[in-house]
């Protein structure tokens, strides 16, 4: 593979000197460790490690060197002072060598849930060979890739250099500064970071919501398991810029192949909660659209009068879990949201069809006690101690079991399942109904007011978006 620009890195060698193991200590580097990608390629990364060491003699010649492969974990930033580094989760990766003009294959599997490579089975490769290529995938096939617009998933290479002197080499590698980028591009560093938070918070999210449901198939084994399914997302730098994100079931390109996009952004702004929150919004919409078939539709803002109440639902339900997500499931901040609600001098939200609604409904099931409201969803239920946050989880857990079954596609819908699944006694219906009242619903968990705040002479109708508009993009949520 030929250069791609100026040798930028300065690795670890690590290594055995001959026939006498000697294990490099493990070192966690401050100095950032520079990649090349070959923005010109299909979004790979290389490097070349320099060789140092002490010579082989002719009493140490070997025909192979043994590879003792430990542990490899590097995180990826873009080098500025306040970026936070973060691991490759739970991404394919290969190890290979180049001998005789081929590549060899050494390795392949995927990381942790840390981005790290661990305890591989030692192996043998020509005595001349002097490094590794470690090629990292961001995803895998089991929930998806963060991939450029021309479908291909980028991809980066960590050249790990070999000390040449030594017969074994044993790997045991942290560092958590790499740069993946190009030296032609200033903004390739940038966006490889921001593809790589991407990827991890798509894999956290994946792990988190998976988490919830568990916990309530744990507890109540009879309620539907949650399956992931794979859908890739696209970001790349110069595309949709300040147009959002969207779950698109046609493909964004009309492939019909669904995937999500997550816009770029013209301040260049993706704060980890912008980033948490839209990463598992736009990937709820795709459980929303496998296990309810939720229509499609547009909106004019979360907090925008909805006449087809399935609107509401299938973003509100997104907008509860994006921030459930992102904000570690303590949203007590808004927990009055709906009952102090005032713009212009107007509540738009109490009783009203809105997307937000939605969300601060669910999120009175979801909590575990409020300053208006003692319903719990799982409290009846729990037969062992769980942390605060575990309840929640467990409740989240118990609402997607619900969705699943009932394949609600509003929330009246959702509300009235829960009743008639979990709400059984006395002291609970009457907890339910003053978590329905506060929030302006009806005794059927129906919304009673218009937009301008009068009383609703007949039920909103849920009726089918436009046969013609497959796909959902949200405005920006910060």
């Amino acid at each position: 593979m030929k250069k791609v620009g100026l040798l930028l890195v300065s690795l670890l060698l690590i290594g055995l000197y001959a026939n006498s193991q000697v294990e490099a200590q493990e070192e966690e580097q401050n100095k950032v460790a520079e990649v090349l990608v070959n923005e010109e390629s299909d979004g790979e990364a290389s490097a070349e490690m320099p060789e140092e060491g002490r010579q082989r003699s002719l009493t140490q010649a070997a025909d192979v060197r043994t590879i003792d492969f430990r542990k490899f974990h590097i995180e990826v930033t873009d080098g500025e002072a306040d970026s936070i580094s973060v691991p490759i989760s739970n991404s394919k990766f290969t190890i290979s060598y180049a001998h005789n003009n081929r590549d060899n294959l050494l390795y392949e599997g995927m990381t942790n849930e840390k981005g790290q490579i661990l305890n591989l089975p030692p192996k043998e490769i020509p005595f001349e060979v002097t490094a590794l290529k470690i090629r990292f995938t961001l995803g895998n096939d089991n929930r998806g890739y963060v991939q450029k617009y021309n479908k291909v998933a980028y991809r980066f290479t960590f050249n790990c250099g070999l000390n040449a002197a030594n017969t074994t080499n044993t790997i045991n590698y942290t560092h958590t500064k790499t740069k993946f980028g190009n030296t032609a591009d200033d903004e390739s560093w940038f966006y490889n970071f921001q593809a790589s938070r991407i990827n991890h918070y798509f894999d956290q999210a994946v792990q988190d919501y998976s988490q919830a449901v568990n916990l309530a198939n744990e507890l109540l084994p009879d309620t539907a398991p949650f399956e992931v399914a794979s859908i890739n997302m696209n970001f790349q730098k110069g595309e949709f810029v300040d147009k959002g994100n969207g779950f698109n079931r046609n493909g964004h390109d009309g492939s019909k192949i669904a995937d999500i996009v997550i816009g770029d952004r013209s301040n260049k702004t993706f704060s980890t909660q912008y980033l948490m929150h839209n990463v598992m919004h736009e990937w709820t919409h795709w459980n929303l659209y496998r296990y309810a078939n939720a229509p499609s539709g547009s909106y004019v803002s979360h907090y925008a009068y909805n006449v087809n109440p399935k609107i509401s639902f299938k973003e509100g339900w997104p907008l509860l879990i994006g921030d459930l997500f992102a904000l570690n499931y303590d949203m007590a901040k808004e927990d009055l949201r709906i009952q102090t609600d005032k713009y212009n001098g107007v509540n738009r939200l109490f009783g009203k069809s809105t997307n937000y609604t939605v969300k601060q409904v669910l999120y009175d099931l979801v909590d575990t006690g409020s300053n208006d409201e003692e319903f719990s969803l799982s409290q009846r239920y729990l037969d062992g101690e769980m942390s605060d946050l575990d309840i929640r989880r467990l409740n989240l857990g118990m609402l997607h079991t619900v969705m699943a079954e009932s394949k609600t596609v509003t929330l009246q819908e959702l509300l009235t399942a829960v009743e008639k699944k979990y709400v059984l006694t006395k002291s609970d219906k009457e907890k339910f109904a003053k978590l329905l009242e506060i929030n302006g619903l009806s005794r059927e968990g129906a919304f009673t007011l218009d937009n301008d705040g009068n009383p609703l002479t007949s039920p909103l109708q849920a009726v089918e978006p436009l046969a013609n508009v497959e796909e959902d993009w949200d405005e920006h949520v910060d």
